[in-house]
């Protein structure tokens, strides 16, 4: 950042809400890797990452919420080492700050990780994979919300997809008697500590390693809801061996298989096509839900996933045109609009380059 000779930090446009590294920070994409190769890998991810919800949905009838988190994320972290070889240290700052950024981000955004990875789990204990998939979609629309708090300026389409996200929100988890599946609540401040993640990410990444950050994060994560679960007495091996497909699979594909995709596919995908199509997630968590779980919702949750859906695409494709004006004929675009629009760019942008599994 550039500074002042009165030591006052000033924040350049391009910086954002949240700033992000550096495009020569993260392992160079194959070669050969076009746009659409990339947005296909993303695609996988997503439905990897929808199926997902399943697995958690069926290990959460064996596991509790920490057994079943702190076993999947430390068997994923340990099938993610090897990306340790492919990362090399940002360039741009010195090793001591990146290696600063690296522990910090990484320890912080671990923390917030604990938190979302086990509330979603005890959630999904006791609502459906299809709610999960959704309402955890809805961290998409939080991040811009998010500006708010550093009194950041919000755009109509933010607004607007919170408003289609609130109402297909309510469609989708109260019935029509007036009540909820409990663990929606628990679903919903999952997205929120999500949310936060990306937030928390955005600001590190610019001088963090980000493999090295994630590792940290999910290891945190895997080895400390472990040892909650150990104390907890929550871990016996009946209990694993009746759970053990479910964790396998959230271990090697949500965590392992689909995190690499993404970093790979991020290189060379628009930021906006990585958020939008990983955003199809919510559909996959539906549509594995009612194909391997039976699943059935009305067509009155078929209307609230549609409104939500909605609301996540508004909120990250449409750019309002920003305002313009100027004397004598002469078009200038207001600095109030171009940083409200270059905020809404990096919101985008730090949920594209935050692979984590949701």
């Amino acid at each position: 950042m550039d500074r002042t000779g009165h030591g006052t930090e000033v924040r350049r446009p391009s910086e954002g809400v949240f700033p992000l590294s550096q495009s020569h920070a993260t392992p160079r994409a194959p070669r050969g890797l076009t746009t659409l190769g990339a947005d296909l890998l993303l695609f996988a991810a997503a439905f990897i990452w929808g199926t997902g919800f399943v697995a958690q949905r069926l290990g959460s009838e064996h596991l509790g919420a920490f057994a079943f988190t702190g076993l999947r994320f430390t068997a994923g972290t340990l099938l993610l080492l090897p990306l340790l070889w492919f990362a090399p240290w940002p360039t741009h700052v010195d090793r001591a700050t990146a290696q600063r950024a690296t522990v910090r981000g990484g320890l912080l955004a671990g923390v917030i990780m604990l938190c979302a990875a086990n509330v979603q789990q005890f959630g999904l204990a006791s609502t459906t994979a299809s709610n999960g998939a959704f309402i955890t979609s809805l961290y998409v629309v939080f991040v811009p919300f998010l500006g708010l708090l550093a009194r950041h300026r919000i755009g109509w389409p933010v607004w607007v997809g919170i408003v289609l996200a609130g109402i297909g929100l309510l469609l989708l988890g109260v019935e029509p008697d007036f009540t909820v599946n409990a663990g929606d609540p628990w679903v919903l401040a999952c997205a929120v500590f999500w949310a936060l993640h990306v937030a928390v990410v955005g600001v590190y990444s610019r001088d963090a390693e980000p493999i090295r950050l994630s590792l940290i994060q999910l290891g945190m994560t895997g080895v400390v809801a472990l040892s909650i679960a150990g104390t907890r007495g929550e871990i016996t091996a009946e209990a694993v061996d009746l759970a053990k497909w479910a964790l396998l699979y959230g271990a090697v594909l949500p965590v392992a298989v689909a995190f690499t995709l993404q970093v790979i596919a991020q290189k060379k995908a628009p930021p906006t096509h990585t958020a939008l199509i990983l955003s199809l997630e919510s559909v996959f968590g539906m549509a594995s839900g009612i194909v391997l779980l039976g699943e059935r919702p009305d067509l009155q949750k078929y209307v609230g996933a549609t409104l939500m859906l909605a609301g996540v695409v508004v909120s990250q494709a449409i750019r309002p045109k920003p305002a313009r004006r100027g004397m004598d004929g002469d078009r200038a675009i207001g600095i109030d609009e171009t940083l409200e629009s270059s905020r809404r760019d990096d919101a985008t942008e730090a949920i594209a380059h935050d692979p984590q599994p949701r």
